[in-house]
């Protein structure tokens, strides 16, 4: 899933491209076990897994989930834990299920625009967009803690401002817990908020946040930063300058019921977060947070990212087989597998490291039934992005370094593996 109104392949036309519901999110299933989420016992770490997703949407292959402490900003009691909230490097700012939010017994007070209206927000994504208040709570994460974080409450209940007509038009709303298999998606990509300067004072606000009346009437409206949807990683008091995501090599080809990895925050902070000196690729980023990713032997590379929240490779090829029948229709299904790839990234700016990626696509049909990790998963994606989506995190400690932050040798934004 990536969101970024620095990137110029918005549906919307704001350069917002999230690969967050790629082909489908869902895919059947009987429900998935419950996650605890119990935090890690270091203060800047917690468990991240990939499982089947909530129940209330179990199914989810390549989802990474971490459980989030959710108070309404200032309270110590309204509080409770989000489990199954999707990882997604590709995106900034915490969103949230208001469905989810009101089963705990937490209710988030929108902010307000300029001419005091309420602030809403219609975040685009490549499966739809969401639609719904931003608000101010406070974001617990194992021993770190981001206060007056403003979130976007993604408003599966319709119990406030309708959309405007170009949010969700055609049906594509994805607000609730079914459109992302999550109860809420955190956003940790290579900015602090998820629109930046461009939605603070163009002459014509872009359409992403909105100011909308008590009668139901928005207007696109312009923010500040401070009050834009945000990385809560970046309001840490300490470890806030990226994060590194680990997950173990997979045990089997055909997937694996469940995998387990952990979320680091900080980079080069302390010493569980440290940044190789060498043996490492630091690929620096432009300002829509994409380096290059030459395919195929191209001549030339094509804007690239890595992201947690897409499920597979996702690339344009068409001498690719794509499945047409069965549980992954629209996923590459090779017809012999496995196919073996390779592409070369590039870093842009000060980190213009390049390295040879080798990687493998099977076809997903032969995956083992109930499995929820798969590492050879590829699907079509953008003709002009390539996006090194959870397959490619397996095996893999993946370091995003935000935009502005120094760490150690380097200064984001950048990946880095």
């Amino acid at each position: 899933m990536s969101a970024s109104p620095r990137r110029s392949s918005s549906p919307l036309g704001l350069g917002i491209f999230v690969a967050a519901s790629l082909l489908t999110a869902c895919r059947g299933g009987t429900g998935t076990p419950a996650f605890s989420g119990a935090p890690a016992p270091v203060p800047n770490v917690v468990v991240l897994i990939v499982d089947a997703g909530p129940t209330a949407a179990a199914g989810a292959v390549n989802h990474a989930y971490v459980t989030v402490n959710v108070c309404a900003s200032g309270s110590q009691t309204q509080c409770a834990n989000i489990d199954h909230v999707l990882l997604d490097t590709g995106s900034n700012g915490l969103r949230l299920v208001a469905s989810v939010l009101a089963a705990h017994k937490i209710a988030l007070t929108p902010l307000s625009d300029a001419a005091g209206n309420t602030l809403e927000e219609c975040m685009s994504f490549v499966g739809g967009q969401t639609w719904g208040p931003v608000a101010l709570a406070d974001v617990h994460l194992a021993g770190e803690t981001a206060t007056k974080l403003p979130v976007q409450v993604m408003n599966d209940t319709s119990s406030g401002a309708p959309p405007p007509a170009t949010c969700g038009a055609n049906g594509t709303l994805i607000n609730g817990v079914s459109g992302f298999a999550a109860n809420g998606v955190l956003g940790i990509g290579v900015f602090e908020q998820d629109c930046g300067q461009s939605c603070v004072a163009p002459a014509t606000p872009l359409p992403l946040y909105y100011g909308c009346t008590a009668a139901g009437a928005c207007a696109a409206a312009n923010v500040p930063l401070t009050d834009q949807v945000t990385n809560p990683v970046a309001l840490f008091a300490a470890d806030n300058n990226g994060v590194v995501v680990t997950l173990p090599n997979l045990q089997s080809a055909n997937g694996d019921p469940s995998v387990q990895g952990t979320l680091v925050f900080g980079i080069a902070t302390q010493p569980d977060n440290s940044l190789p000196s060498s043996g490492i690729t630091v690929l620096g980023t432009d300002a829509a947070g994409d380096f290059r990713t030459a395919y195929n032997g191209a001549a030339t590379g094509i804007a690239a990212l890595i992201d947690s929240g897409t499920d597979s490779y996702a690339f344009s090829d068409p001498s690719i087989a794509v499945c047409a029948s069965g549980a992954f229709v629209g996923y590459y299904c090779p017809a012999v597998a496995p196919l073996s790839l390779s592409a070369v990234n590039t870093g842009v700016g000060a980190n213009a490291t390049s390295s040879t990626v080798d990687f493998a696509l099977a076809d997903p049909n032969s995956f083992v039934a109930g499995a929820t990790a798969f590492i050879d998963l590829g699907g079509g994606g953008g003709s002009a992005t390539f996006t090194w989506g959870m397959p490619f995190f397996y095996g893999r400690a993946i370091y995003v370094g935000f935009d502005q932050r120094p760490a150690g040798l380097y200064t984001g934004p950048y990946y880095a593996y």
